[in-house]
């Protein structure tokens, strides 16, 4: 074929070709396109690692990029943990079981962890710490966020915080220093990196240390790009912050740590949230973004290529020379342009004012829990006093049971807990009920 077409253009030149005029009229833009759109998704990932029997838990796994790293890193054979809102739900249960038929991987689990409810979150923190020996965590891949679109309605979480800020910052705030007495029980030869999100939307996004979670600040509903993207400011700060703070805690046994926090850009792609955010929440938006689609198509990455700079944060071996904090994008290091992610005093500031915000938010959260909790009659007391038959508690949905039974032994390092069991919120709540009673007697 090649030489019939070589043949036709030495002796009858290009008018012997069929489709020539067609060819010289739209091959050269075709050509540019196709350039265009190779250029803009990404390079691919070009290290390989073996996550056979690692352990990585993962937030925003059910959607968008997360559930892309998450086949990936399942067809790998790694034990997966997705933290999720509600894991009953018929979504989650069926995205689970399909990736587990999709690569032969049994070993995919969902836990409850709202990132949008603080309480959530240390009830997950609490019950993973609550374990001797201390389980096995290879990694914390955080992909989950929340995007509102322009002229959106001021939305707010459990805790009356900024949702955006919420999910994207805070949410994953809490769970890493939470977490981090985990992370820091891995034994000393274990690589063990930790891979947060970013956004390029944090160039315009606006940071007040006087009210970092815009509880007070008058929401700007037609440029919500400067919450969402100061969200993903804050959590690039805190990264470089809370590698700082790894790095000054000596480990017990005196090695050098192999823990890495690290920032990832995947770039701008075609998931739902994007298409919510470009179509301003409306039929009409959609429409426009509908007629508009072949300009994504072009100009932005599919999940799977998003993920490729996930996989270098995660398999790539020279990071573990290099110190944490470091901003990966297409799957190389990058210097961020703001000077706040170089201002080791801005964000030192930035994680004590949070962990501030964070204690006062629980405490407020714990007294409305206590007051919303029905008052018990000295009626019901007696007859639970006659009531001799032993009261079954309701059966909870525990995936840390099934995972532990069907993980081998050897998944879990062999060395004590480090104690860390946080029970600061359940001796808050009995103590507001103590007071709550005296104050009602």
């Amino acid at each position: 074929m090649p030489i019939d077409i070589i043949n036709t253009l030495v002796v009858k030149g290009t008018d012997g070709i069929p489709g020539w005029p067609i060819i010289k009229r739209y091959g050269v833009p075709f050509v540019a396109l196709s350039l265009l759109k190779v250029y803009c998704g990404g390079k691919l990932n070009p290290w390989e690692r073996d996550v056979h029997g690692k352990v990585y838990i993962l937030t925003g796994a059910t959607a968008g990029v997360g559930s892309q790293l998450a086949e990936e890193l399942a067809k790998g054979g790694a034990q997966l943990i997705f933290l999720v809102k509600d894991p009953s739900s018929s979504w989650t249960v069926e995205f689970v079981d399909d990736l587990r038929d999709r690569t032969g991987n049994p070993l995919v689990y969902a836990e409850q962890c709202d990132l949008a409810d603080l309480h959530s979150v240390r009830k997950f923190a609490t019950r993973w710490l609550d374990n001797t020996p201390p389980r096995r965590l290879d990694g914390i891949i955080c992909c989950a966020g929340e995007a509102l679109p322009p002229g959106a309605a001021r939305s707010t979480s459990s805790d009356g915080v900024e949702r955006q800020v919420a999910v994207n910052y805070l949410g994953h705030f809490h769970l890493l220093t939470l977490l981090s007495p985990s992370l820091r029980a891995q034994p000393a030869d274990r690589d063990v990196r930790v891979v947060l999100t970013t956004c390029t939307t944090q160039a315009m996004g606006k940071v007040s240390l006087d009210d970092p979670l815009w509880l007070d600040s008058q929401y700007p509903s037609r440029r919500p790009w400067q919450v969402f993207g100061g969200a993903k400011l804050m959590l690039g700060c805190f990264a470089q912050e809370f590698q700082r703070r790894l790095d000054a805690t000596p480990r017990g046994d005196k090695m050098p740590s192999k823990l890495r926090v690290n920032v990832v850009n995947p770039g701008f792609m075609r998931t739902a949230s994007t298409a919510r955010v470009l179509s301003f929440g409306s039929l009409w938006g959609l429409l426009l973004y509908l007629l508009l689609y072949p300009i994504w198509f072009t100009l932005f990455k599919t999940p799977i290529q998003g993920a490729q700079s996930y996989l270098a944060a995660l398999f790539a071996q020279h990071f573990i020379d290099l110190p944490g904090g470091q901003f990966i994008q297409d799957c190389k290091i990058i210097k961020p342009a703001r000077k706040e992610l170089s201002d080791f005093t801005f964000q030192n500031k930035l994680y004590e004012r949070t962990e501030k915000l964070i204690d006062q938010l629980e405490r407020q959260s714990a007294k409305q829990r206590v007051r919303s909790k029905p008052k018990s009659t000295s009626k019901s007391k007696s007859s639970k006093k006659s009531d001799n038959k032993k009261v079954v508690p309701e059966k909870e949905h525990d995936v840390f049971a099934s995972a532990l039974k069907s993980t081998p032994p050897d998944l879990f390092p062999r060395q004590r807990a480090d104690p860390a069991g946080n029970k600061y919120l359940d001796e808050l709540e009995k103590k507001l009920a103590q007071q709550s009673k005296e104050h009602s007697t």
